[in-house]
Formats: C-alpha cells, structure tokens, sequence
C-alpha cells in the first residue's frame, strides 16, 4: 500500500508542472480577438482540456486523495474562458468574413451546434447574401450549405439568383435568355442552382392533328427536363386556348414534321427444336427404382431388428442399447418413406411424343427518324425563336418466327431472341428530348430571336412547316377524286382539342367560315383543316346560342358557298350533306327533304325561343354538325342535330338558310346569292 501511494504522490508531482504551463496559457487568452490568432487560442482550450480529463480520469489519484490542488484553479479559469468565448460567438459571426473566410466553426475557439446556431441567423445569412458581389456567395455555400436549414437556403439561392439576374439584364426586363445566362453564370461561379425563381415553362405539342390522326406521326417525344425550371408539358390542349400556356413565362410549341419508323430486315436463319404433338402410355423406369430401393431399406429393417433380438442384455451396455434403438429408428423413418414413395409412383406414364421442327429468326434493324420544329416563345420579352433539330434512334434485334407453343424450351427461346412485341414497344416509346440540348442552341444564336404584336405570326410560322408536312404526307397517299364538285372545297374540318374530336363548317366568305356553336364551344381559336389538306387558325368572332352558330375568322382563303333564298323548298327534293361523320373526312351523304320545321330551340332550351329547322333522312352522325346541307349547289342549311331515339330512324335537323341569313346580316356579313 505504501507504494502504491509514494506512486501516485509522484504522478501528482509530473502534472503540476503541467498544470501551471496550462494555466498560464488560458490567462494569457485575451477575448475578443482577431481571427488570425482563433487557431492558436483553440489549441490553448483544447490541450488544458485533454489535461484536466486525463487527471480526473486517473482513479489512482482520486482514490488516494492525490488529485494537485491547482487543477480546481485551471477548471475554474478553464471554463470562464470556454463561456465568454462561447457567449460572444454571435458579436463575432456578425463580423466575420463569411463571404471569403474559412468556415467559422471550422476554426472558432470552442465548438457550437452549427445548424442550431444558423438556423437563428437566417435573417443575417440573407442580408449578407444581398449584399454580396463576385463568388461571395457561391462561397458561402459551399462552406456552409451542408448545415443551413433548406428554407433559408432556398432563399438565399433565390435572393442571389434574383441579384444577379438585375445586373445581367443591365437594368431592363429580363428576358428568357437572360435567365439562361444567369443561370450559366451562376453555375459557373460555383453556385448550386437548384431552381430558378419566377421562371414557368410550358411544352404544348402542337403537331397536325391530321398526321397525328392519319398515323403520319409513328412516334412521339419525350422532354427530358434537365434544368432547375418548372415546366409543365400540355396535352390534347389547344395551344392557345390553355391557361397553363397563357400563365407561363416561356411557352415552347413542338411541331413534328417528319416521324417515321423503318424496319430493315436481313437474310433469316433457321434453328432446330422440337415440339409435344401428344402422349403416348409408356412403362416408368422411377418405379423399377423406387421399388428397388424400398427392397433394399425392407432388408436392412429386418437385418438390424434380428440382430438387436439376437443379443442379451448382458453383452451390451445401457450406451450400446440406447444407440441400437436410436438407429432403428432412423432405418424405420426411411422404410417407411420408401413406402409411400413406392406408392405414389405409378407403373405407366403418359410419355410425351416430341416432333422435330424448325423456326425463323429475322435480324430486323428498326430506325425512328424525325424532324422536329421548336419555337421559343418568350412572353416577356415578347420575342420568339424557331429552329429544328434531327432525331435518328437505332436499334437491332432478332426475332423469333414460328417457336411452337408446345415447344419445351419456348422460355429460352424467348430469353435468347426478341419476340414481335419487343420490337412494337420499343417503336412505340417515346424519344427523350433534353431541354438543355434546346436551350443550348437557342443561347448561341441570339440573331434569330424574332420579335411579334400578336401571336398570329407564330401562328403562320408553325402552319407553313406543317403544311409542308401534310403535303408530303399526302403526295403518297391514295384518295377519293372530288375535284368534279366544288362544293367540297368550301367545306373545312374543325378540330378539335384532340385529333379525334371534330366538327364540320364551310366558307361564308373567302376567309370567314361558319359552323355550330357546339362545335367550337369553350374555345376562342380553332384549328382548321382545309380540304386541299392544308391547315388554318381560326378566331371564333361570333355566336348566336339560340341558333347555335357560330363565325369563325381564320388566316387562310377558301370559296364561299352560295345560299338559297327562295321563300319554298320543293319537298321532296334531294339534299346532300358533306361532312366528317364519325372522323370519316369529307364524306358526302344524301337524303330527301322532309318538311319545314319551327321548333323550340334545341342548344339553349327556352319556352319563348323558336328556330327554323329543315327536316331530312339525309344520313347525319357527330362529325357532321356544323357542316353545309346542299340543294343542288346552295347550301339550304347547317346540320346540327338528329333524334336518337331507339325507335326513330333517319330524323335529322338542319338550321334553315332564312336564320343563317338573318345572323350573316346581324354581323354585316356580305354573303353570296
């Protein structure tokens, strides 16, 4: 016991040396201080603080009464210099150099909770970031965005990105190439861009409903957005008609020119298998085995039960007994078993009948080529660019013909080769565009920005290429001649939202069509197909509910139609409709005239309110509606409605020519005799 005390006297003896340089080092720290000497006064800390826990941590000094009486000193002043340096750490943040400094906590003099601390100094972070200029605050970022809290952050990239978009854009309203060069900018400095403030784009695909619906497009596209923008991609929407398009900073109209899958196919190669044509009674060798082995475990039974009665209690020990049973019974569990296996395997099998046989398989290369046009569409600056990019995707596969469904190895043919399907889908799947890509080429070539009043000239812009592309399209296709009757060409399709929705109308006058208000309902502009193929915009100008009709003003020529103006119709007389019943386009339907009719309206239900109607049979189905109703070469009417009662047939309505005249001459529109 002795020695062990004179042992720890003499350990307290080594540390008051210690001791002392320690104290004096914490009386030498003079708070506040620049933070040059941080480093040095964290040294100072953390040393007398390894020293006191090292001494406190020796239990041969407690328990002895040996602790130095001069470490109470060291702790006291230890912990006054830690507190006031800790309870001046915010004086000192708000001075720091935080836009070009090291991290502060990194090398401030005692340790502090960093997202606790920033998380109070959210309001500083966002001053400092406003007032901040060059890599400032890509700096601070980077040394602290790990631990500020994502509400400030998000604000702090917001304010930056905000201030740095005023003097890009040089005190002018910036435009949406400006923001793409801010947002370069920015990244460029260092600045994690994750979402760029006040900046909604729309995708609106505003491809011809007509190569949409005739399958002149064969694939569609995708939009890869790889910017920090919000974006919303429209559709079966109307481009203009959208409020998503008309809300959004930067609309961008994709107009597929040419879209076109080739299949190339190479010389086949044939693969022998075989197939199950049926089942035939054949004799199973399992149950030869099975029998075989149940023999075998029946023998041995009955071996080890003779020789276990054969023996005397005498001649074996209770461990030998004890062993003896224990292996009788493992022998009777796999007789036992044996049995039943026997049992369960019958005799005769149906074995089944193979037949050799050979499948193809095609090597087919399938190509998607497209053309496609953008337009930029800059609402802030009012300006729109237009340009194309090329699509060409490739891909090869082998396809299996032929393998028989009964084939058994039909798995690891279809693991191995490519099946029909396959090849569908993936011709079917849409090509990813990626937004920067677009962007990229749109920032290089700033001399093609275009600026535009009203959004007719983007109008005419996409019209022209897409009735290229429907020229193109059609010069291959094969048609119906309805060029000995001109009354064709006075007739338009009115599409729809979607390619699959449409109504009928025809020319008024030379760019002033007229159709059913039902047709264009909910709609300020329209897209018009032409019967030469080409397509049109149009703006609904006017409606009359009761009558349901409507005018419909459109950027392109047609001839106008002449109407009947005589007080009596013959009955009796042959009336033919043209129209698009049930998406079949430009289809004439004949029929009789029926009867003069004045009935209630039908498209605003009112007591008071009657309209002139001309009955017929003449075949009128939805598509029709809106459409011009013939006697000989003047329109008598505007088909519009039919019964669809179970037990009525071939009850159609058409507005008569005495209202349509009334509401032509209600809007000063010259119509022709």
């Amino acid at each position: 016991m002795e020695e062990i005390t004179k042992a720890a006297s003499n350990l307290k003896n080594r540390y008051r040396p210690k001791i002392s340089a320690a104290t004096t080092n914490i009386l030498s720290i003079h708070w506040p201080e620049k933070s040059g000497k941080w480093t040095l006064i964290r040294l100072k800390l953390d040393n007398a603080r390894d020293l006191i826990e090292e001494i406190e941590s020796s239990t041969i000094l407690s328990d002895l009464g040996q602790t130095p009486p001069k470490l109470s000193k060291l702790k006291k002043k230890f912990h006054e210099k830690e507190s006031k340096i800790r309870a001046n750490a915010l004086a000192q943040f708000k001075k720091y150099p935080l836009k070009t400094g090291p991290n502060f906590f990194s090398i401030y003099p005692v340790q502090l909770d960093e997202k606790k601390f920033l998380k109070s100094q959210a309001a500083l972070l966002e001053r400092t970031v406003g007032s901040a200029h060059g890599n400032g605050v890509p700096h601070m970022i980077k040394e602290y965005g790990d631990v500020i809290p994502a509400k400030t952050l998000r604000n702090l990239e917001g304010n930056y990105f905000r201030d740095l978009l005023k003097k890009e854009a040089n005190g002018k309203k910036p435009s949406f190439r400006t923001v793409i060069k801010t947002m370069k900018e920015a990244q460029k400095r260092g600045f994690p861009v994750t979402e760029v403030p006040d900046c909604k784009i729309a995708f609106v695909r505003v491809t011809s409903k007509t190569l949409m619906k005739e399958h002149g497009i064969e694939f569609g596209l995708g939009f890869d957005v790889d910017l920090p923008m919000e974006t919303e991609t429209l559709a079966k929407t109307h481009m203009f008609n959208s409020k998503t398009a008309k809300d959004a900073d930067v609309v961008i109209l994709i107009n597929e020119v040419v879209s076109k899958i080739d299949r190339k196919t190479f010389r086949p190669k044939s693969y022998r298998s075989k197939w199950i044509t049926g089942y035939q009674e054949g004799y199973n060798h399992a149950y030869d085995q099975a029998q075989l082995r149940l023999e075998q475990l029946k023998l041995k039974r009955q071996e080890l039960n003779e020789r276990n009665n054969s023996h005397i209690l005498g001649w074996f020990g209770a461990n030998d007994i004890t062993s003896a049973a224990h292996m009788a019974a493992i022998e009777e569990k796999k007789y036992n078993e044996a049995v039943a296996n026997a049992t369960n395997i019958p005799k005769v099998i149906d074995k089944p009948i193979y037949v050799n046989y050979s499948f193809r398989v095609v090597p087919l290369r399938t190509t998607k080529v497209a053309s496609v046009q953008y337009v930029i569409i800059d609402r802030k600056s009012r300006t729109y660019f237009t340009d194309f990019f090329d699509i060409v995707k490739e891909r090869n596969f082998k396809v299996a013909y032929g393998i028989q469904p009964d084939d058994p190895d039909t798995n690891a043919h279809k693991n191995r080769f490519n099946t029909e399907k396959e090849v569908r889908n993936w011709e079917k799947q849409a090509v990813p565009v990626r937004l920067s890509d677009m962007l990229n080429f749109y920032l290089d070539h700033e001399e093609k920005d275009k600026k535009y009043r009203s959004m007719a000239r983007v109008q005419n812009t996409i019209l022209n290429n897409r009735n290229k592309a429907l020229a193109e399209f059609y010069s291959d296709e094969y048609d119906s001649d309805t060029g000995n009757d001109p009354r064709f060409d006075s007739t338009v399709m009115v599409l729809g939202p979607d390619a699959w929705s449409l109504g009928s109308g025809f020319f008024v006058t030379d760019n002033i069509i007229l159709t059913n208000h039902h047709v264009v309902e909910g709609h300020d502009l329209v897209e018009i197909k032409l019967h030469n193929n080409m397509e049109a915009f149009g703006k609904v100008m006017a409606v009359d509910l009761y009558r349901d009709l409507a005018l419909v003003k459109i950027n392109a020529h047609g001839k106008p139609v002449r109407f009947y103006t005589k007080n009596k119709l013959p009955s009796g007389v042959t009336l033919e409709a043209i129209g698009h019943p049930k998406g079949f386009p430009f289809t004439i339907t004949r029929g009789v005239f029926g009867a003069y009719r004045n009935m209630l309206t039908k498209n605003l239900p009112s007591r008071r309110v009657k309209v002139r109607y001309i009955q017929t049979d003449t075949a009128i189905n939805k598509g029709n509606s809106g459409g011009p109703l013939f006697y000989k070469n003047k329109v008598v009417g505007v088909n519009t409605w039919k019964r669809i009662d179970q037990d009525v047939d071939n009850l159609a309505f058409a507005v008569h020519y005495s209202e349509i005249i009334n509401f032509l001459k209600q809007y000063g529109i010259k119509y022709r005799k």
